[in-house]
């Protein structure tokens, strides 16, 4: 579907200027002509204002202001002279169907709910202009959607680890080709299979598991249809396909199924995927401009432009960049101090000296360690079933190690050894290995239906399979946990290789308590240990004795006695060896069918053909040192990647967490080995990598953009130009509070639970797998990952509620009114606040125009509240809060 017409838009526009008073709505760049063009169904006329009722036209011209200003600040850049996006722009934004520019379009939605957050009516126009913009939006949005009809790679990998082995296990038998007989004449072996439907009809209606008979047959709602015959399924494959089908039913398969030869996986072809090779040492490649780039990453950048005959834009204004680099490497907005002290440092190396003053501030640990924690699903609790909840009360101290080790500049490939084997490294090595491993010991345990044999068997698979999945994905970028019912589809992985890994796993047991005791409290810990056990002696005796008096005193004296150890010794999740046996491989991923042993060891596609096996205990310092290894192809680049993921929005490789042959394939693979050489030769110094991707050009290039540029690569792959890219909700939340003067910035420490009240950084968090707080749908309404699984990296979505929140959300207005507060103390006139209040929220003084703007907005009084409202002030404060300036990085 194309963008809506030009002149869609223009009737609009123009609908909300007549109803509005303002007949300048359109950008100036509009010819007169153009501003009063309509459609050619003109009955749609638009009702003059209420002229009788000063107060409310006063008010709509103040709402008009404040929409104008949500628009107005949110590309500093290339801002229209006029304060709204011009219609040609608008078109060439849905055309390009840039994400970071949905806002922009979106905040014309907003009309109606400034109507109502300010007391004013909602007229009848305006209504008829709210169902103009949703139909254009939604045209926006089918043809994004139109777009996107291959499935996403997370959907893709959930049904190969999740779905298509169920299918394989419970339904085949009855409804594949291999099957002697397709029962109701239902296939689901294919996709073309399931959409045909059999018999009955269609089975399946994608997107709405309660109108698929699929759903009625697995959950025996009706006896004529339930599947399969010989008994109702465990609750968790019932979720499991209900959860397939409300994502839409995302299944890749073809009409003919894939065919594995039968002398198994080719190796030798497997293996000369580009991700298992050997990162190659890289020279510096030749430019015809010379004198752009600042270091070798940007001669690999230049070299790919050059080939395409293009050039990179220019460089962005100082205020962007320290805007940039700040929010970048400490998740907060630079201080109006911070920006006059760098724009006044004339030195040849002031922008390497802020690279390292950022990377050198506690923020950067708390923003970096946000990333990685969503890699690992870092969560608070575990999920709660009809049998089990289990909280996880401690652990945050392994969200503040994660914090601490990017801090301390941890060498990477001991940050990939602390959180797989850190518990068992030599004490001088540990460095609070036992708090690192709660990688693991955070993860999903599931338990079973009640204790029936198989529901234990499908719980102990499903704890294992996360272990696998999160470890594989998050170190190496494979999706290992798809050969586990059979041999990976695409990648050479058999089912020998994950129940290698599974083993290592299942050899692994989890300590809800460890107590962590410094090797110099070592002597005052035994004591306490000795009361205690004194103190049990005693009570048994009592209890013999039936002496009550004594039994209360015992137990008053045994509560203080640990209520001391608890104080004076901490307590984390973690984990620690019970065995060392080989796991046998689980027929079709079902473990109450055992078939050959799998010796634990590496994969096969990394370590060669014959891995040596894992003989030290459980296997896990010995799988941790094959990750970490300088010879294993994918570790080092899966980090290099991330990083610069982070920086520019989209990483070399786009697939995050799949360096697979489903994955992408690198955009520049020469700068990909290149920094992960840099990496490994550097110590594996993380912030090394920083320093060689912040001090090139190529990350100080504007994110402005021209024609020839977007119609030669609209997707900026060769990095002609910085992406703009929305805040995650940690960084907008931590930036409202640190704005208005109300952030409390103590490090670490036990997790907050609601984020509405609470002034610590968002990555204090209580994050819940289960429990739906108030909180976490804060943070999901942003996009915020599921923390039952890793994630790879956010997708910005742009939905109604986003904007709704930053209107009428308490903790919003309340950061308006303290940002007020703060910019208004010691100004004597508005244009004097306005300034102060750009440079304080934006980092950058205010345009002539925008003073016009801001003090036609405030008025006479700008501190006068009517009604309990907010005052044109702190109206102006909340929508500079909510506005894309604020929202996006430059």
């Amino acid at each position: 579907m194309s963008a809506p017409p030009a002149a869609a838009w223009r009737y609009i526009f123009s609908s909300c200027a007549t109803f509005f008073g303002r007949s300048n709505f359109v950008g100036t760049n509009d010819t007169a002509a153009t501003r009063t063009e309509r459609p050619a169904d003109s009955s749609a006329t638009v009702p003059p204002p209420d002229t009788n009722n000063t107060k409310h036209v006063t008010a709509r011209r103040r709402q008009i202001i404040v929409l104008l200003l949500f628009c107005h600040v949110s590309d500093a850049g290339s801002r229209p002279t006029n304060g709204i996006l011009p219609v040609a722009r608008l078109n060439h934004h849905f055309r390009a169907r840039s994400p970071a520019h949905l806002p922009e379009a979106t905040c014309l939605c907003v009309s109606s709910h400034l109507a109502s957050f300010f007391g004013v009516p909602v007229m009848p126009a305006v209504r008829r202009l709210l169902v103009l913009t949703g139909l254009a939006v939604t045209a926006v949005c089918s043809a994004d959607l139109d777009a996107a009809d291959a499935i996403k790679p997370k959907d893709r990998d959930f049904f190969e680890s999740r779905i298509r082995p169920l299918l394989v296990k419970r339904c085949f038998a009855c409804h594949s080709a291999k099957s002697k007989s397709i029962e109701g004449g239902f296939r689901i072996d294919s996709r073309p299979g399931w959409q045909k439907g059999g018999d009955s009809g269609p089975a399946i209606v994608a997107g709405q598991p309660d109108k698929s008979r699929l759903m009625r047959a697995v959950e025996y709602v009706d006896e004529d249809l339930a599947m399969p015959p010989d008994g109702v399924l465990p609750k968790a494959e019932i979720a499991l396909i209900r959860q397939w089908i409300s994502r839409g039913a995302p299944d890749p398969r073809s009409a003919i199924a894939p065919t594995v030869a039968a002398t198994g996986i080719d190796w030798k072809r497997g293996r000369a995927h580009w991700a298992f090779q050997p990162p190659r040492r890289q020279t510096r490649p030749d430019v015809i401009d010379t004198r752009w780039p600042q270091n070798a990453v940007d001669s690999f950048v230049l070299a790919r432009l050059e080939s395409r005959q293009l050039r990179p834009v220019g460089r962005a204004t100082s205020e962007a960049l320290i805007r940039r680099i700040t929010l970048d490497l400490t998740g907060l907005p630079p201080a109006p101090g911070d920006v006059d002290t760098f724009l006044s440092d004339r030195r040849p190396d002031s922008w390497n000296r802020l690279v390292d003053r950022l990377l050198a501030s506690p923020a950067y640990g708390e923003k970096w360690g946000r990333h990685w924690l969503d890699v690992v699903r870092y969560a608070d609790d575990q999920l709660r079933t009809e049998y089990y909840y289990r909280p996880l009360p401690h652990a945050w101290r392994y969200r503040d190690w994660v914090v601490r080790a990017l801090n301390d500049d941890l060498p990477y490939d001991r940050f990939v050894i602390h959180q797989l084997a850190g518990d068992l490294l030599p004490s001088e090595a540990k460095g609070g290995g036992g708090i690192a491993v709660g990688l693991l010991a955070l993860g999903m345990m599931y338990q079973d239906d009640g204790g029936t044999p198989d529901g234990v068997a499908i719980a102990k698979a499903e704890t294992l399979d996360d272990r696998v999945d999160t470890v594989t994905r998050g170190f190496l970028a494979l999706t290992v946990a798809c050969a586990r019912c059979h041999d990976h589809k695409f990648d050479p992985i058999p089912t020998v290789d994950y129940y290698s890994l599974a083993g290592v796993f299942n050899n692994t047991g989890y300590i809800d308590e460890l107590v962590l005791v410094k090797p110099e409290a070592a002597a005052e810990f035994n004591t306490i240990q000795g009361r205690i056990t004194s103190l049990n002696n005693q009570l048994k005796d009592a209890k013999k004795a039936d002496n009550k008096d004594q039994i209360a005193s015992i137990n008053r004296s045994l509560a203080n006695t640990h209520e001391e150890a608890s104080l004076k010794f901490p307590r984390a999740h973690s984990v620690r060896d019970t065995g060392s046996a080989n796991m046998r491989i689980a027929l079709r991923g079902n473990l109450r069918k055992p078939g050959p042993i799998a010796p634990r060891r590496f994969l096969q596609a990394l370590a060669g053909d014959a891995p040596p096996p894992f003989t030290s205990g459980s296997g896990r310092l010995e799988l941790a040192r094959s990750i970490a290894d300088p010879q294993n192809p994918l570790t080092a680049r899966v980090i290099v990647n991330r990083l610069w993921q982070h920086h520019f929005g989209r990483g070399l490789v786009g697939t995050a967490s799949n360096f697979g042959s489903l994955g992408d394939r690198p955009t520049h693979p020469h700068l990909l080995d290149w920094l992960a050489i840099r990496l490994m030769d550097s110590g594996w110094s993380l912030k090394q990598v920083h320093r060689e991707i912040l001090q090139s050009a190529t990350y100080r290039l504007a994110s402005t953009s021209t024609p020839t540029h977007l119609a030669a690569d609209p997707d900026n792959l060769l990095l002609w130009r910085m992406s703009r890219t929305r805040l995650d909700i940690e960084s907008w939340r931590d930036a409202m509070l640190a704005v208005a003067g109300s952030l409390d910035d103590t490090i670490g420490g036990p997790a907050v639970d609601n984020l509405f009240e609470a002034s610590r950084r968002t990555i204090y968090a209580a994050v819940h797998r289960d429990i739906q707080t108030e909180s976490d749908k804060l943070l999901r309404l942003f996009d915020f990952p599921n923390p039952r699984t890793g994630s790879g990296g956010r997708v910005a979505t742009t939905i109604p509620q986003q904007q709704l929140f930053a209107l009428n959300s308490p903790f919003v207005i309340a950061r308006a009114r303290e940002l007020a507060a703060r910019s208004a103390a010691g100004t004597s006139s508005p244009g004097d606040r306005i300034d102060r209040v750009l440079r304080l929220a934006v980092g950058r003084p205010p345009t002539r125009q925008e003073l016009a703007l801001g003090r036609d907005f405030l008025g006479d009084t700008p501190d006068r509240r009517l009604n309990g409202q907010l005052s044109p002030w702190e109206q102006y404060c909340q929508a500079l809060l909510g506005s894309n300036e604020f929202l996006f990085r430059p």
